[in-house]
């Protein structure tokens, strides 16, 4: 976010005076160094560049040195106070926030998942974000959570959810369900999707589990591609898209 765009998301929620403006830009400005300050002509621009009208430098200058919440900086610049700067703090704290990623198809086609289950959908909405905000492990082991509910769906889908648990009677963990699935002669998994299955096993195991493991985005991208065909094939095999649909690319 650029000072602009912050004066921009600050205005649409609240009516700003010229010097609160000013002051918003000294704060936004010496968000990481307290010490870094601003002149009231590059403040004017930042304000103009924002959308509004020119902006007299000289009565803002007056209005900077007139305030009790601003002080010199050195070089003609001004600062925010410490006391103004921690309450402003409170006030300004979402521009702290990092921003979200918007939906995307990074990892995979979200088209190819519509009306599947909210649930689904949700799941890969996390994948495609988290790869977006370079969440690499959380991106592989949402990916690997993607596998194992749709192998799941499958099952439950032809009425044999018990093949898929143990004695204890709770679902088989991820590796015991890929086993039974692709040992499922009765389904006969493809060749990719099959060997999809292993790959994203090995990786989200070690995002998941291996503390001196961090997934990097080429570990998500070697393995995209067969995570695509796994998923959709899952997905028919769920019942969940039918085979007339065309493709999601």
């Amino acid at each position: 976010m650029t000072a602009p765009a912050f004066l921009g998301q600050l205005e649409a929620e609240r009516q700003l005076l010229s010097l609160d403006r000013a002051l918003a830009v000294l704060w936004w400005i010496g968000r990481e160094d307290p010490a870094v300050g601003m002149t009231a002509k590059d403040i004017c621009a930042v304000v103009e560049t924002a959308g509004h009208p020119k902006q007299n430098a000289t009565r803002l200058e007056t209005q900077l040195e007139e305030d009790r919440r601003t002080s010199k900086a050195g070089k003609g610049a001004w600062r925010l106070r410490p006391q103004t700067r921690r309450e402003l703090d409170t006030v300004y704290a979402f521009a702290h926030e990092p921003a979200r990623p918007g939906p995307s198809d990074s990892v995979l086609p979200r088209q190819l998942f519509t009306n599947t289950r909210g649930y689904i959908e949700r799941v890969v909405e996390q994948i495609n974000m988290s790869y977006g905000a370079r969440c690499w492990d959380c991106s592989a082991v949402m990916c690997r959570r993607l596998l194992e509910t749709l192998i799941i769906e499958v099952y439950e889908y032809r009425q044999q959810a018990t093949q898929i648990k143990g004695p204890d009677g709770h679902l088989l963990m991820f590796n015991g369900l890929i086993n039974h699935i692709r040992a499922d002669m009765s389904i006969n998994l493809g060749r990719n999707a099959s060997q999809a299955l292993k790959d994203h096993k090995a990786l989200g195991d070690q995002a998941a589990h291996n503390r001196r493991f961090n997934a990097q985005q080429n570990d998500i991208d070697r393995v995209r591609d067969g995570l695509r065909v796994a998923a959709e094939e899952l997905l028919h095999l769920a019942g969940l898209r039918r085979s007339t649909d065309s493709s999601a690319a």
